[in-house]
């Protein structure tokens, strides 16, 4: 009888153990995965950082070009036209076709934001489509 306890409490500790490493193993599992996809939203984290870093500094580069071409035309103008009429035309020839490839690009898609208008055909002395009174004093026939 005792050694049938014994044989019971043996088996017992060894079914216990097997049981803590079989559900620390798929906890362990869990783990890894969700330390895995905190590294892989880091770098992508990391990457989308870097995108606009370079793109940042590509549109800065641009922005410093246009200037660069915009005084090399404007000195060259002032070097290579003959009089000061050539020039003054040269100048405000340059300055237009600046003003008006700013001007292309048109109003900017918020700026022209209106509300609903009421386009609904109507009489002049009856509420429009809109009008929170549209239809209160009528009676719907189904």
């Amino acid at each position: 009888m005792t050694a049938a306890l014994a044989i019971g409490v043996v088996i017992g500790v060894v079914v216990a153990g097997l049981a803590r490493r079989l559900s620390g193993g798929v906890g362990g599992s869990s783990q890894r995965q969700l330390e895995s996809l905190q590294l892989r939203f880091e770098e992508y984290q990391q990457e989308v950082a870097g995108h606009f870093k370079t793109t940042a500094g590509l549109v800065a580069r641009l922005n410093r070009d246009y200037q660069d071409i915009q005084q090399h035309l404007t000195q060259s103008a002032m070097e290579l036209a003959p009089d000061d009429i050539s020039r003054q035309r040269l100048l405000a020839a340059m300055q237009q076709s600046t003003t008006a490839s700013l001007e292309d690009k048109g109003p900017a898609a918020f700026d022209s934001l209106e509300p609903p208008r009421d386009y609904a055909p109507k009489s002049e002395d009856s509420p429009g489509t809109l009008s929170e009174d549209f239809s209160a004093s009528r009676k719907h026939h189904i």
